[in-house]
């Protein structure tokens, strides 16, 4: 390699810079009730040619396309929508490849972005599935006559007033596998979750009740629903445990749980198991709680409740909490009572100020 002088660094060509493109395409508010878009939803929209350029159409409405130089006409470009915080919204483009259409340098043909694929880029949380768990909400959409499906609806929710230990674990270990899993395992399972919103959403358009919120609310929950069943095969692949449900009652609000773990690694210290309890209760107000257990029996548990007299009763009842784990055989090491909301687990990160200098790496 041949050293340059002053003179010969001068003639050696500039490196461009790079530019990072934007991957978002903005709608207005009115625009967005229009396409009926809610936070978080998947959409697909089509790579067109409008007035020699190529645009984003949805519904027969056009955006600018993000990323253009990777995607050709004809394309399906698969899109999350978003509100912010100023009430506009943007599409996100999740992926750039060529879902439609052939690729020109490999002769193939892509298929389109696949169910599941859809499925593991909805956001978490079960916000529409808890509304319908309100007593007596779900059972309200099942069409005139249909008493069969409401009463395997009303039979799949427990009793909070009645609620012992081992029917708890039986609902729990029952829910743990999707209907395909038990179905392969040669099981059955008459109060599958999504089994029986097909079953409503069927009746409902064979009664033509199928307009409206309501069924919008349905699909939003059968995508929550099976988003976490796919996320949790998804993180068991990966070798972790990421277990996300809503229980009902049938005279209490839902139950959402999570149960999570991240796999042990070779000559570290074996991660806890986690348990995360979350309730909007019309009595108790809404309540989080979270529960670390070891492999050493070990709990340390965290409690969070917006009511005062609530976080309060909990502290005073914490010693009646310490002997009912040792006789379950476990080990109360540390208790705490927040009277607050629990902390968002993801950080918000403000954007950087104008001119900043970005440091990325590929």
């Amino acid at each position: 390699m041949a050293l340059l002088g002053p003179e010969g660094v001068s003639h050696i060509p500039r490196v461009a810079p790079v530019h990072l493109e934007m991957r978002v395409a903005y709608v207005e508010a009115p625009v967005a009730r229009q396409l009926g878009l809610h936070d978080g939803q998947i959409v697909q929209a089509t790579v067109a040619v409008r007035q020699d350029q190529l645009k984003l159409v949805l519904n027969e409405h056009v955006f600018n396309l993000p990323l253009s130089p990777y995607i050709k006409e004809g394309d399906i470009a698969q899109l999350r929508a978003q509100l912010l915080p100023s009430g506009q919204w943007t599409l996100q483009l999740l992926h750039s490849g060529s879902f439609a259409g052939s690729d020109v340098h490999a002769g193939l043909q892509t298929p389109a972005p696949s169910r599941l694929t859809t499925l593991l880029f909805q956001p978490g949380g079960f916000a529409s599935w808890l509304s319908l768990l309100q007593p007596g909400v779900l059972e309200s959409l099942v069409p005139a006559g249909n008493t069969d499906l409401k009463n395997r609806i009303h039979a799949q929710r427990l009793s909070m007033a009645s609620l012992q230990p081992q029917l708890l674990r039986r609902w729990v270990l029952g829910h743990s596998k999707s209907g395909e899993a038990n179905l392969l395992d040669g099981v059955t399972l008459e109060d599958d979750t999504k089994a029986l919103l097909r079953l409503l959403m069927d009746d409902r358009q064979r009664a033509g009740l199928d307009e409206g919120g309501s069924k919008e609310v349905l699909h939003r929950a059968l995508d929550e629903v099976e988003g976490a069943q796919a996320q949790a095969a998804k993180n068991w692949q990966n070798g972790d445990l990421n277990l996300a449900f809503v229980i009902p009652f049938k005279d209490a609000d839902p139950l959402e749980m999570q149960f999570e773990r991240q796999g042990n690694k070779p000559g570290q210290p074996k991660n806890p198991l986690v348990v995360n309890m979350h309730t909007k209760s019309r009595v108790l107000g809404e309540v989080w709680l979270k529960t670390s257990i070891t492999d050493h029996a070990q709990v340390d548990l965290t409690m969070w409740a917006l009511k005062p007299d609530i976080a309060e009763q909990a502290r005073f009842n914490a010693s009646e909490l310490t002997y009912e784990l040792e006789n379950a055989g476990l080990v109360l090491t540390r208790f705490q009572v927040f009277n607050a909301a629990r902390p968002s687990a993801s950080e918000t990160r403000q954007p950087p100020p104008h001119g900043a200098l970005v440091d990325t790496q590929a």
